[in-house]
């Protein structure tokens, strides 16, 4: 599907996604993702799958989106937009937004909380040297410390930096070391268990890595904040970059999806699962259920179902605005619906306030970025089985 022509939304918008499919969203597994994303679902080089959809869509209600950007304040957003990085502070229940691309393609180094009361934004003043504008950037969220922590990056050169941004005085703090490795466009994941920020894959000038690295976060730990490269058993994903992960805690794993190969320049549509019990990486055999290949998504971990939800990104046949949740109990992916406008950069939260995945900003190379809130709720009550069964899907026997 072509992307909008419109770039950024007058506060109508919102009024004409109502009368279409946006606004009543259904239940489907690959014909949905064809008709709805526009894009090719050609699984290069996937293993094969146990689960085979059989049935067209029920026309039972999963989900809607909800345009958020009418709550809050349209004259008042973060100029930059597209390859900011966010985190969601538990503590103060607020988000945090630093650096990225503005509509003029800046890279910026500003900081901006979201309220997620009203969805309104507010520039923060920091405190300290700031790290330098950059982009293709890494932040996660460390409760312990009470800090959002930035790796890598780059504004011409990559970059290897390590910034604390403590979230009670906000004030930087530069904890950059040689040991540091120099990366962009990779993942970084907190880990919950051990208390360390994980890094995987990315690349370093054009050259990619399927290297997981570990960032002791153990304030009680004798190596803490120091690196160390983890080690990898068995045959493991590809190098890439602009892939999406997500940390599983109830399993102890990282799960990785899609990505790019620059050398090959091949996108990709792989699930693997790395097991930090067994410092082990897993393929999911999900060849005919799973999202066509892409770059540039965003992916969350989604709480109230234990899914990791991916949205948008770009693939064969241009920008995507697809949604889909890969379930980590049964380890299956289900798709949702179509979202907003096709778009790649942006960012998106799980706001437990309202229970809903939000998303934020992105670029379809338009006239502007966009600057819009978007939220997904996900209806309570189907269960996972209730949804495969529905759409002619079967569930697998879980792998341990």
């Amino acid at each position: 599907m072509a992307p909008f022509q419109n770039g950024f939304k007058a506060p109508g918008h919102a009024k004409r996604l109502s009368g279409n499919a946006l606004s009543c969203l259904f239940i489907g597994v690959v014909l949905m993702a064809q008709a709805c994303a526009g894009t090719n679902h050609a699984g290069r080089g996937s293993a094969e799958t146990d689960i085979e959809p059989l049935g067209q869509p029920t026309g039972e209600q999963l989900s809607q989106w909800v345009d958020l950007t009418a709550v809050a304040n349209r004259d008042t957003f973060p100029p930059a937009a597209e390859d900011a990085t966010l985190i969601y502070d538990s503590a103060e229940k607020r988000i945090i937004l630093f650096g990225g691309k503005n509509d003029a393609d800046e890279n910026l180094n500003q900081v901006w909380m979201l309220d997620l009361n009203d969805y309104s934004w507010h520039h923060v003043k920091t405190h300290g040297q700031p790290p330098a504008p950059s982009e293709d950037h890494v932040c996660v969220y460390d409760p312990v410390n009470q800090q959002m922590l930035l790796h890598g990056g780059e504004d011409g050169d990559t970059r290897n930096i390590l910034w604390s941004l403590d979230l009670c005085t906000f004030e930087w703090r530069d904890l950059t070391s040689p040991i540091s490795p120099r990366l962009e466009n990779h993942t970084a994941v907190y880990n919950s268990i051990s208390k360390s920020m994980v890094l995987f894959g990315g690349e370093t000038y054009g050259i990619h890595s399927n290297e997981i690295w570990s960032l002791d976060l153990d304030p009680e730990s004798a190596t803490y904040l120091k690196w160390r490269k983890l080690p990898a058993r068995g045959a493991a994903p590809k190098p890439r970059s602009d892939h999406l992960a997500v940390f599983d805690s109830l399993r102890n794993r990282m799960v990785v999806f899609g990505g790019w190969r620059k050398d090959e320049r091949m996108l990709l549509d792989d699930t693997w699962a790395y097991s930090f019990h067994r410092r082990k990486w897993r393929r999911i055999k999900t060849k005919k259920s799973h999202p066509p290949a892409r770059r540039h998504a965003v992916g969350i971990y989604y709480p109230p179902r234990n899914w990791f939800i991916i949205h948008g990104g770009f693939g064969d046949r241009g920008f995507l605005n697809d949604v889909w949740a890969f379930d980590l109990t049964y380890d299956v992916w289900i798709n949702i619906t179509p979202g907003p406008q096709p778009r790649i950069d942006h960012q998106a939260f799980y706001d437990p306030i309202s229970g809903r995945m939000v998303i934020y900003g992105g670029d379809a190379k338009l006239a502007r970025k966009f600057h819009d809130v978007w939220g997904l709720d996900i209806l309570p009550n189907w269960e996972v089985k209730a949804i495969l069964r529905a759409t002619g899907s079967e569930l697998r026997r879980r792998r341990r």
